[in-house]
């Protein structure tokens, strides 16, 4: 799979972003869970979460090093949420406030909001879900405070948000105990942000995602009417989006992460079928959503 990953995209890239997963350490076992396989194929800290119109369920406390969140909801339209670690001598409190200008319509607003939020705390990833579709996603965590966002009821009401605080301990060291099936990169092109994919071609699988960009950076992933194209989706969300979007179903993926982060994403019971990866993250200058900017990668997953 290694080999079949290289000859595929972007090879340095691939390299790189094989060589810095590789190299993630820190699993331990979490508070919250027996030790054990996680679905992904790793051992590591695993935290079970559940979100939903009751709020955000999760353990008070897990061990810090490779932590897997395990997502779930029982919300029929689905539900995001967001793991984010504010810089020292930043409070939670300046983190939403900026996060909420960030979700702004107002590109100048946005834009100043999503610069701020990335100066002012580590964005560990997040994931979207469904009833029928719950997510792994699996990051390298230092121990201190971790803050769960309900983003889903962030975007309907930013001035009330929904968290719950993760304490992590440190922990025992250990490794990925497989590569990912693939490799998603984030990265900026002399085009604009865009999604380098390498060997993505079956549903459910481990994706391995890596922002090698210089700014945040989400890997939504959306049900598309088959035979959908780059080219329709970049028409859909120019500036004033028209016509009737070529969407099947709700959200489902990865959520935001900080330039130089990666993630391990699985997806359970994803079914097979064309998807759109899309980022919505705001441009940090111009305000202006990355997927308008181009950010956006149909893949058919069998």
């Amino acid at each position: 799979m290694r080999t079949a990953l290289l000859r595929s995209g972007t090879r340095a890239a691939a390299a790189a972003a094989l060589a810095f997963a590789t190299a993630l350490g820190g699993a331990a076992t979490a508070d919250a869970t027996a030790r054990g396989e996680d679905h992904g194929g790793h051992y590591g800290s695993r935290v079970e979460v559940a979100i939903g119109a009751s709020g955000i369920h999760a353990p008070d406390t897990a061990q810090a090093g490779l932590v897997a969140f395990h997502v779930r909801t029982d919300d029929p339209k689905g539900h995001f949420l967001q793991a984010f670690r504010p810089h020292r001598g930043v409070s939670v409190r300046k983190v939403l406030a900026d996060l909420g200008k960030a979700v702004s319509r107002k590109p100048a607003a946005a834009a100043r909001g999503i610069s701020a939020v990335r100066d002012e705390a580590e964005l560990l990833g997040g994931a979207q879900v469904t009833p029928s579709v719950p997510e792994t996603f699996t990051t390298p965590v230092g121990a201190g405070p971790v803050v769960l966002l309900d983003f889903t009821a962030f975007l309907a009401d930013p001035a009330h948000p929904v968290t719950r605080v993760l304490h992590l301990r440190d922990g025992s060291s250990g490794d990925l105990a497989d590569f990912p099936d693939s490799i998603v990169i984030t990265r900026e092109t002399a085009k604009g942000p865009r999604f380098d994919v390498n060997g993505l071609r079956r549903a459910g699988e481990n994706v391995l995602v890596h922002n090698a960009s210089d700014e945040i950076h989400e890997m939504s992933l959306q049900p598309v009417k088959r035979g959908t194209t780059d080219a329709q989706l970049q028409k859909f969300f120019a500036s004033s989006p028209s016509g009737q979007p070529p969407f099947t179903g709700p959200s489902l993926g990865l959520g935001a992460i900080s330039p130089g982060r990666t993630a391990l994403l699985q997806t359970h019971h994803l079914p097979p079928g064309t998807y759109a990866l899309l980022c919505f993250v705001p441009d940090d200058k111009t305000g202006i959503p990355h997927v308008a900017e181009g950010m956006h990668k149909v893949v058919v997953l069998t």
